[in-house]
């Protein structure tokens, strides 16, 4: 595998830097801004495999201990993205862009320079030449869902994600949003992450100033004490750690009991600036019936979101929230859909007056 770590101004800036060398296909390890004399310097670290590491690519391995056995890493569920592939190169052609509306043909290319994949295209495509005066920002809807992050009820409000996902923070904006709405609830922040000094800070020092009860529970027995004694709250935030090696997010909710409850809802955060195999990666191991919606954050860092409209149909998760900006007031708002549609086609961060471009009136 090939690993370098690009730097530049600005996040968009590197990411170019990446796509140009490394290709549509690399792998963001970590991404960090810094500050060196005086100027702020994004860096990001990625990696590639140019020879199709087995490994990551899905491509059979021997079984250990039976060299020349080929063994299927994904099984049926990497034939079906194969296949989909396959399908996507024979259909195109048939996608005669040119056939709908000149606004419609318009917002179609402009989603296929965001990077939204294919056979989402060819399925949208299909819809609007079936129906005439189709919306395509309805049948967007359909694929890419919202549903605003205050809307879920469940006692535990978990927030998980890679290192680097900005997951720490918006479980902070969460936990302050909910208890200025209710400052009369009992609310908690438990950090469950004891590898990281620098979030649980955060999260302690925002605690604190909140009027939040704050607790860790890096264990899965000390989270069971924490169960015990947090159960007259009204609402507990979680901040669960990031996976380790070979983890899932089921074997890590399944270790402190958790799997079975019903008032236990996870978001996973995401930065929408990963390349593709690293979103089914994430998705591979953090797949679990407790994840119930994507939090969207570093929006800011970003210089194209066909990813939120990707991993929304490879998920079938709604949004919940967009997280842009390093604060932590004012930086986080509650997924709704036109917010989701001026962010893809307008590049407009949420909480913004400026009036929609063309763009999203050619999609409407």
């Amino acid at each position: 595998m090939r690993v370098k770590t690009f730097r530049g101004s600005s996040a968009a800036q590197v990411m170019a830097q990446i796509k140009k060398e490394l290709g549509p296909e690399a792998v963001i390890l970590s991404n960090q801004t810094k500050r060196e004399d005086g100027k702020s310097i994004c860096e990001i670290m990625a990696a590639v495999e140019p020879d199709q590491d087995p490994a990551e690519t899905g491509a059979d391995q021997d079984i250990p201990g039976a060299p020349g056995r080929k063994a299927p890493q994904d099984g049926w569920e990497r034939e079906w993205c194969e296949m989909k592939g396959h399908l996507s190169a024979l259909l195109k052609p048939h996608m005669d862009l040119a056939s709908l509306q000149p606004r419609q043909k318009m917002a179609m290319e402009y989603l296929e320079r965001e990077g939204v994949e294919e056979p989402i295209l060819m399925g949208l495509f299909r819809k609007l030449k079936s129906a005439a005066g189709a919306s395509l920002l309805a049948e967007l809807g359909h694929v890419a869902r919202v549903k605003p992050y205050v809307q879920f009820h469940e006692k535990f409000q978990m927030v998980a994600g890679p290192t680097g996902s900005g997951k720490t923070t918006a479980l902070v904006r969460m936990a302050i949003t909910a208890k200025r709405a209710a400052p009369d609830k009992r609310v908690g922040i438990l950090n469950c992450d004891g590898r990281g000094a620098g979030g649980k800070a955060i999260l302690k020092r925002y605690a604190e100033l909140s009027g939040i009860t704050y607790a860790e529970a890096p264990e899965p027995e000390d989270f069971i004490k924490v169960l015990l004694a947090c159960r007259n709250f009204d609402v507990i935030f979680v901040d669960l750690p990031a996976l380790t090696q070979g983890q899932t997010l089921a074997q890590w909710l399944a270790e402190r009991s958790l799997a079975l409850r019903d008032d236990v809802a996870v978001h996973l955060a995401l930065p929408p600036f990963m390349a593709p195999a690293h979103y089914r990666s994430l998705w591979e191991r953090y797949r679990s019936p407790l994840v119930k919606s994507i939090i969207w954050t570093k929006l800011d860092e970003a210089c194209s979101f066909g990813s939120l409209i990707n991993v929304a149909q490879m998920t079938g998760l709604p949004a919940s929230a967009l997280s842009f900006g390093p604060g932590v007031v004012g930086s986080m708002s509650a997924a709704e859909s036109q917010a989701l549609w001026r962010l893809v086609f307008s590049h407009q961060m949420p909480g913004n007056s400026q009036a929609p471009n063309q763009n999203v009136e050619q999609a409407a």
